[in-house]
């Protein structure tokens, strides 16, 4: 057992870790150019200045002068730790002239994102990492979490103070308690050792009345995650006269540094963390030196690595370990967040069910979710719908909408209420007020069951149980109901929830395997904010949020216990020894599996990943493939594909390990060496060669690769993607008549069938534009902006639209349909491009802008429109079919005749099986 944490690292800015690459490079879109509309507004301004040595004063004094260069826009925020940058509001051209600055990295607008359990500890095995520990007194113990949320409730006992009467946390950690509304020093103790908050993004006057100016929790969902990764050990919980045991974090010991940057809102639909609050809060925890930082908070599915996946990657820089929230859109796939491979990303699982039963007419029975432990003796049973009063409607009742519902009607009845509109315990609250006995939360639509604190006993059920509910009501003369709490269906824990976000993980992140596993995240019971949950101080909720503070728990228990592990290393504990979870369509879905707190002490391999390397991949130096990440993930298999793993023994014995492959069916896998022997402390390498084999193209292979040793077994998760081909995106000719070739790589033997559209030809459209400012909400053509309409009829295959200008202009291309924003080309110079595949059809308009004249007056440029059509001229011409081998590249022959030499001409080149264009010009 340790009794301090890591020696922790200077919170300093690892400048190198920010990237700028440039546009022509094959990874350019490790780093984005934003494609976001230059309109102005607060943005986030990363910069590199390796020159600065990383110290604050150096950095700030760099931020100054670029600061100064674009006129000294209002700053909100400085940042000097986990990002060398700031957030400032800036005017279109400022944002314009700072992306296109040298010494930039990324300009961002910030955006609001939304915020994504008494027996949770001990069903994922936490007791027993608590005994390796020394007891949960000891769980954790010298590390603090730094939880960026909605900020702490600290009158809640998960948050009393520790034995241990410091305030100011472990050695090395130098937050403070920051005053505020309802809000004072004294509200810092032992174990709340810190507590910031950050508005200025989210911005005072959008605070609803409910909130507190401070960092105390206006809605209980930081408290919720706080509690749940450190809150403390054998806390009474109970609920209305209702008994749930004791309460755990997961790590009991450790500290918490509250940094509160998520916010309420008068509309609850505009809730939310806006991301310069939120990397001044991540920025402020690196240089407060938090061990480990959880970010219950949404980002994006599909983009390159954004302000809060850098400020991250400098904090994994700095030796924290990060864990943030998969998103609660699933089950769709695609559809997970947090995608950079230095952070933890976790899905959501169930752990328990919570459920009891409808019981009709003494006979059938439907189970849904339940929390309530009172039983209803068996009465009359309404559906809300009929039960309206005399002012009300049918469908206001039916959605029991508070004072809908007549008393004579529902007095001691079941009332049957439909989900949807108002919130589930407005519901109950309203049956309740009609004097009804309990209630039924019938969904209308797929989606999840919830375990709600209710005003009478409830049991919400599915759609199926649901709509034969109600047609038994409807159907039976005088139905009678009774509510059974002990009522179950037997279903098996865990299994991943239905809400939780899916891979693949997409763009810049395509073969990184995310999630990265799963921990529980439904009907999670936890500390919450009375004011905004019934006076309650504890509260049941659910979504990925929870499931994050349970891994960033996790993660300070591993980090107090082995305090020379990396973040690398502690991810690829919880990894390599998660467990399966039930019904699932394999990692895509579970990531590695649910985290296993038993074994992720002794995992006997762990697999490091440098953060150089991190930086490598954002500068196209690493493949993704051969990150030394605790997952194997190829997106991309053309013929045979070769990744590379290093693993290290962290046991205190020698061990030998075979390997063995489960899953992947129908491809051929091997792994050199087969058989693995390390001493204490020793790195070995292997290598997984994959080829096709029979698997099924575009279609994703799941499995994994199993080392067992005599101690210990170490596993990894592996989803492989056999392609048709890869092809190159853009191909250019020129000539009235000419030929062109170029090589794709083919996925499989046999022939490839090909096709062509186009060509069709464009002639130049010239204009001249004086820079101005442009707002994309009311677009209009006048001195600095053109309009050109643009028509596309049904069967277009392809939408390109061109402009080609003057060196040193800046020039933007925005494209609208029925006065929508659909794509937007926004470089920091004047050649720009957009390419829309399949478009809609119908009614464009094109408002081509100037931002930016070099010589000071006007901008000259000429725009291009190809609408190329599934029927165009059969000008262009390949060979229809070509014969492949998998892995070997085959030839593409182009050829076209007879073209206008006074247009450019534009089309498209298809290959059968495959989603892969290859664009042609022809100048």
């Amino acid at each position: 057992m340790s009794t301090s944490a890591r020696a922790r690292k200077a919170p300093t800015l690892l400048a190198a870790a920010l990237l700028a690459v440039p546009a022509t490079t094959a990874a350019a879109a490790a780093v984005p150019t934003p494609v976001e509309v230059a309109s102005p507004g607060l943005y986030i301004v990363a910069l590199e200045r390796p020159d600065a040595g990383g110290r604050a004063t150096a950095l700030r004094a760099a931020q100054d002068d670029l600061l100064a260069e674009v006129g000294g826009p209002e700053v909100l925020y400085r940042y000097t730790s986990a990002l060398n940058g700031f957030a400032a509001e800036l005017s279109r051209d400022q944002v314009k002239q700072l992306r296109s600055h040298p010494d930039v990295v990324l300009v961002e607008r910030s955006t609001t994102q939304r915020t994504d359990s008494v027996d949770s500890p001990e069903f994922l095995g936490a007791d027993q990492a608590w005994a390796a520990a020394g007891g949960p007194e000891d769980a954790g113990r010298g590390t603090v979490v730094g939880v960026v949320d909605s900020g702490i409730w600290p009158e809640n006992p998960s948050f009393s103070a520790l034995p241990d009467a410091s305030l100011t946390g472990p050695g090395g950690f130098s937050g403070e308690c920051e005053t505020g509304e309802q809000w004072d020093e004294s509200d810092c103790n032992s174990k709340v050792v810190s507590a910031r908050y950050f508005v200025k993004g989210f911005g005072e006057e959008d605070l609803a009345a409910s909130e507190f100016l401070s960092p105390r929790d206006g809605t209980g969902h930081g408290s919720h995650v706080a509690a749940v990764a450190a809150g403390n050990h054998g806390v009474e919980v109970a609920v209305e006269g209702q008994e749930f045991g004791e309460a755990s974090g997961m790590a009991p010991a450790a500290r918490i540094a509250s940094y509160k940057a998520c916010w309420a809102a008068p509309d609850p639909a505009d809730d939310g963390c806006a991301t310069a609050d939120t990397v001044a809060a991540i920025d402020q925890a690196v240089t407060d030196g938090v061990d480990v930082l959880s970010y219950a908070v949404s980002g994006a599915s599909t983009s390159g690595p954004d302000a809060v996946e850098l400020a991250f990657l400098n904090a994994t820089a700095a030796g924290v370990f990060v864990a943030t929230s998969a998103g609660n859109r699933g089950p769709g796939e695609s559809t997970v967040a947090h995608t950079s491979p230095w952070v933890t990303t976790v899905g959501a699982t169930t752990h328990r069910s919570s459920q009891g039963a409808l019981v009709l007419d003494g006979d059938d029975e439907f189970v849904g979710a339940m929390i309530s432990d009172e039983p209803v003796p068996e009465t009359g049973i309404v559906l809300a719908g009929s039960a309206a009063t005399a002012t009300s409607s049918a469908e206001d009742a039916r959605l029991c909408k508070p004072g809908t519902l007549d008393a004579d009607v529902v007095q001691d009845q079941v009332v049957v209420c439909d989900r949807g509109i108002v919130a589930r315990v407005e519901k109950s609250a309203a049956v309740a007020q009609a004097g009804g006995a309990a209630m039924v939360l019938a969904n209308v639509r797929p989606d999840t069951v919830d375990s709600d604190f209710h005003a009478v006993p409830t049991v919400h059920v599915d759609v199926a149980a649901a709509e034969a509910i109600k047609r038994h009501v409807r159907e039976t003369v005088d139905p009678r109901a009774a509510i059974d709490p002990t009522g179950s269906d037997d279903t098996p824990v865990p299994q991943v929830a239905h809400f939780s976000s899916r891979g693949p993980a997409e763009g810049d992140a395509a073969g990184v395997l995310k999630p990265d596993l799963t921990a529980p995240g439904v009907g999670v019971l936890s500390a919450v904010a009375p004011p905004s949950n019934g006076g309650r101080l504890w509260g049941q909720l659910s979504g990925t949020s929870m499931s994050t503070a349970h891994v960033a728990g996790l993660g300070a228990l591993v980090m107090g216990e082995r305090p020379g592990w990396t973040p690398a290393m502690v991810k690829s504990a919880m990894s390599t020894t998660a467990d399966d979870v039930e019904g699932v369509s394999g990692p895509r879905s579970e990531g590695a599996g649910q985290v296993d707190a038993a074994e992720v002490l002794e995992p006997g391999l762990v697999l490091d990943a440098p953060v150089r390397r991190f930086r490598d991949w954002l500068a196209g130096r690493v493949e993704t493939r051969n990150l030394n990440l605790p997952s194997v993930a190829v997106d991309d298999l053309t013929g045979t594909g070769r990744v590379v793993r290093r693993v290290t023994n962290v046991s205190g014995r020698s061990e030998s390990y075979s390997v063995a492959v489960t899953g992947l069916d129908g491809l051929g896998v091997r792994v050199r060496p087969g058989t693995l022997t390390l001493a204490p402390g020793e790195t070995r390498r292997f290598v997984v060669l994959v080829d096709r084999g029979s698997a099924q193209l575009e279609t994703a292979a799941q499995g994994h690769l199993v080392w067992t040793g005599l101690r210990h077994q170490v596993r990894l998760p592996v989803v492989v993607t056999p392609r048709t081909l890869s092809a190159p995106p853009e191909a250019a000719g020129s000539g009235a008549s000419g030929s062109v070739s170029f090589e794709a790589l083919s996925g499989t033997d046999g022939q490839i069938d090909l096709s062509v559209t186009g060509l069709a030809g464009a002639t130049p459209v010239g204009l001249t534009l004086e820079p101005g400012d442009f707002d994309p909400t009311a677009p209009q053509a006048d001195a600095d902006t053109a309009m050109f309409p643009v028509e596309v009829p049904s069967g277009t295959a392809v939408l390109r639209l061109e402009l080609e200008g003057r060196d040193s202009d800046d020039l933007d291309l925005h494209l609208y349909r029925e006065g929508e924003l659909v794509a937007s080309a926004t470089g920091s110079g004047a050649d720009e491009i957009l390419t829309e595949v399949e478009p809609a059809s119908g009614d464009y308009e094109l408002y081509v802008t100037s931002a930016v004249a070099a010589n000071g007056s006007t901008t000259t440029a000429q725009l291009y429109t190809w609408v190329v059509r599934d029927k165009d001229a059969d000008n262009l011409t390949v060979a229809q079919s070509v014969p492949v081998t998998a892995g070997e590249p085959f030839p593409v022959d182009l050829s076209w005749q007879g073209l206008d030499p006074t247009s450019r001409w534009f089309g498209a080149v298809h290959y059968a099986g495959s989603e892969e264009h290859t664009f042609v010009t022809v100048n």
